[in-house]
């Protein structure tokens, strides 16, 4: 099993428990675009101390860490969509259609941006990574949404943003740009990306006091937990990209991450279990083995 493969397969697993929190995020109220900024800024904070005692010429800005930025700027607002998504519809929807999208379309960007190829093997196990999201999906669990709709469509534009964001990243590594720095860039693109979404949304004259008024103990809390695991799983999968992983397999592999946040929903939300979950969980495995 090859060092690359490792270290996607350990991203997906902080990848789980991270967005475990945008699900505590969207149940306990907290402010979407605050959430997103205050995990921008403690990513930059955490990223940024490390690359000053290891090396600060990671700092260095060029065109691809430019790149790295901007697809921080640009998740910003997959972060900010998750939270009012998870607020139509349940965890046990959300992922599943995420994570199926997302690797389809990052499989399709692959092939044509990066020229990638699969065996039938590596093929196989795409398909059927791609599969276990359907299982997920039932008429028992469309009867019980807030907003199925509303969630639906938030989910394509969310998968879109991310399927961008992969090939964006998988360019910016294969031209040589250091993990540290990758993390450092993505963390403040972040950040200056939900500056901007709150400022169109609310006017520059009200940035302070509206931050200032959706700011909780708790929610700080949360968002610095959650932003420590992003930069564990983020690094983990930047370093798979470097180590040659192709961007379907990546991505692919990453997507199993939506099994955790789906777990530990219904135990702390008691949300619905069934026996398509329990397939769709021995099905990843599988899946997980024919890539590696």
């Amino acid at each position: 099993m090859e060092i690359w493969f490792i270290s996607a397969v350990l991203g997906a697993i902080f990848a789980g428990f991270s967005n475990f929190f945008f699900k505590v995020a969207a149940s306990r109220g907290y402010n979407a675009e605050v959430f997103s900024l205050y995990g921008g800024l403690s990513g930059t904070i955490l990223t940024g101390s490390i690359i000053f005692f290891i090396d600060t010429s990671l700092f260095n800005f060029n065109f691809f860490t430019g790149i790295v930025l901007l697809t921080g700027m640009v998740a910003s607002l997959a972060n900010i969509i998750k939270v009012y998504a998870l607020r139509h519809i349940d965890s046990t929807i959300f992922f599943p259609l995420f994570k199926l999208l997302s690797p389809a379309l990052a499989i399709i960007f692959g092939i044509i941006w990066f020229s990638e190829s699969f065996s039938a093997l590596e093929w196989t196990g795409m398909i059927i990574g791609l599969i276990v999201p359907l299982l997920l999906i039932t008429k028992v669990e469309n009867r019980r949404q807030n907003d199925l709709k509303a969630g639906l469509i938030l989910v394509v534009i969310i998968s879109l943003i991310s399927a961008v964001a992969a090939a964006m990243n998988k360019f910016a590594i294969d031209s040589d740009v250091y993990v540290m720095s990758g993390l450092f860039y993505t963390s403040f693109g972040v950040f200056l990306g939900t500056i901007i979404t709150i400022i169109h949304k609310k006017g520059i004259g009200s940035l302070i006091k509206h931050v200032h008024d959706d700011t909780s103990f708790e929610l700080l809390f949360y968002t610095s937990l959650r932003s420590t695991l992003t930069n564990l799983s983020f690094g983990l999968t930047l370093y798979a990209f470097s180590q040659n992983g192709t961007l379907g397999i990546v991505q692919t592999v990453h997507s199993m991450y939506i099994l955790i946040p789906i777990v530990l929903s219904i135990i702390f939300y008691k949300e619905h279990w069934n026996l398509q979950k329990a397939i769709a969980i021995v099905l990843s495995v599988l899946s997980l083995t024919l890539l590696g």
